[in-house]
Parts: C-alpha cells; structure tokens; sequence
C-alpha cells in the first residue's frame, strides 16, 4: 500500500474519525486515531474495557493487559489477552479490540519514524510471536511502560521526545531479545483488506449493497462476507452502519438541521433505520448523545 492511499483512509476527512470506548460501547469519547500518523509521537495511555473499530495504521502498537480479558482480532485472527500478556501490533495489521467482561490494560503507539533502525529493521521481518504470555523480562518491559505513560504528552521538558524515543528503544530491543524476528511472508490478503477499509471509507455515504462491494473487489456475495468477517470479526452492514454514524454524531454537533435530513446525509435510507443503527453503535438516541 501506498502512502498516499493510507492517508486518504486516515484524513480524507472528519467522519474518518474512529471511536475508543473506556467503559462501554462507543459511548461518544473519541481518540485521535484517525490523525495518528499524522501526528508522529510516542503515546501510552491506560485503558479499561477497551473497545476500538477494525483500523490500520503505519506505527507499532503493544498492549499489555494488566487485569481482565481482552478479546482483539488481529488480520482475522482472534487473540485472547489475559492479565500480565502483551501484544504486538505491527505495522498495517488491521486490529479491533472487545472486552467482554472487563478489561485493563496499558496501549503504546511507536511511529517507526521515531525508532528509524527498528524501522530498517522491520521494514523485511516481523517478531516471530505477537502474543507473549510469559517472559523474564515483564518486570523491566511494565517498568518502561510505566515511564512512558507517565512522561507521554508532558512538553513542558524540552528533552522529552528524546527520553521517550529512549524508553522506546528499550522496550523494543527486550522485546525483540525475548521474541525474535522472522522473514515476512506474503501479505496478498492483508493488503485486500487494507484495500476494502479504505473503498468503505470513501464510498460510505453512497446506497452501498453487498454485491457490488463483492463484484467491485471480484468476488461472489458469499466469499466477500466471509472474507469480510473474517478480517473484522464483524458483518459489512455492521462497519458501514458504524461510519455512517460517527459522520451523522458529527453533524448532530456542527450544524443545526433535522434528524432526518443528517440521517439521509449520512447515508441512510430512512430515520428508522437511522435510529436503531445510532442506539447499537452509542448506546442512546441522536437527541440523547447530544447532551452527554
């Protein structure tokens, strides 16, 4: 994938914007995913029963689960990240998260820019394992995220990209010390699925069906579903109902017009359909989220 075609997906524009739940379903809070490779820093974040869209992006991201589950499907595989596991995320796989029950858990995001031999590094072999459930080096791999949580978006230290870029290093050499790397093997169907987040994200707000989606991509309606839920653990009507309701919450925000006409904007055929969409993707109606 080029990168001209990954920032199309990221900041064609606002309805890119990809919700995190902390505490429930989307409840409204969201992060600066759609703008991260844009923004090109080191960031770590804790986060409690996590739930994030099926999103891509150009930097590393690792989770360590500190208390609870939590459920991530990772280019279609489902991983189960238990209490003191961590995973890692490279470059371009596409990742969702879920928390059935509860979850807590610490998220780091490397921009490859920040760490450039890394960068060289991975640019022709991955780590070996994604999910780690045991190693000696837990105690000092918790005592760098540790750091990095606590020191990210502190400016108020002229140095400080710099103390990050070294917790960062750190923490990729133990990683990569106690995982190792492995020649990357053929990504076909990855990049089909790149592919296809991005045509949903420029093609949304249009009368989207199935097979056409199927036939656009040379497929039957039966295998792209497959495929499709496959990758993103989730139904096409769900994702494109999802997109579409992040770009009508923006114009419940912005701009002072009927529900009805920000239902038909954002591509649904009717505000009864609308509605039900908005309820399963917010957890409350329009006229409810715009008081939270």
């Amino acid at each position: 994938m080029n990168s001209k075609a990954f920032h199309t997906y990221y900041l064609g524009s606002i309805a890119s914007k990809l919700a995190i739940c902390m505490g429930g379903l989307m409840k409204n809070k969201f992060s600066y995913e759609y703008v991260r490779d844009h923004i090109n820093q080191i960031v770590c974040w804790k986060a409690e029963n996590n739930h994030f869209w099926p999103h891509f992006h150009s930097s590393m991201e690792i989770i360590y689960v500190t208390a609870g589950e939590l459920k991530v499907t990772l280019n279609g595989q489902i991983y189960l990240v238990r209490q003191n596991n961590f995973l890692i995320i490279p470059s371009y796989y596409i990742h969702s998260y879920a928390t059935d029950t509860f979850s807590s858990a610490y998220i780091l995001i490397i921009p490859l820019e920040s760490v450039p031999s890394y960068k060289a590094a991975l640019s022709k072999k991955t780590f070996a394992a994604l999910l780690v459930e045991k190693t000696s080096l837990e105690e000092e791999l918790k005592y760098c995220l540790d750091a990095l949580c606590r020191l990210s978006g502190n400016k108020n230290y002229p140095a400080m990209e710099n103390v990050l870029k070294g917790y960062a290093y750190v923490f990729l050499g133990l990683l990569i010390h106690h995982v190792g790397l492995v020649e990357i093997t053929d990504t076909k169907m990855i990049s089909l699925a790149q592919e296809i987040l991005i045509y949903l994200q420029k093609n949304y707000l249009l009368p989207l069906k199935l097979k056409d989606i199927a036939e656009y991509f040379g497929y039957s309606s039966s295998r792209f579903s497959h495929i499709f839920n496959e990758f993103f653990d989730c139904k096409l009507v769900e994702y494109i109902n999802g997109l579409r309701c992040r770009h009508a919450l923006e114009l419940l925000r912005e701009k002072n017009t009927t529900i009805t006409d920000i239902a038909l904007a954002s591509g649904f055929d009717s505000t009864r359909t609308f509605y039900r969409a908005f309820q399963k993707c917010f957890g409350s109606t329009p006229n409810e989220s715009l008081i939270k």
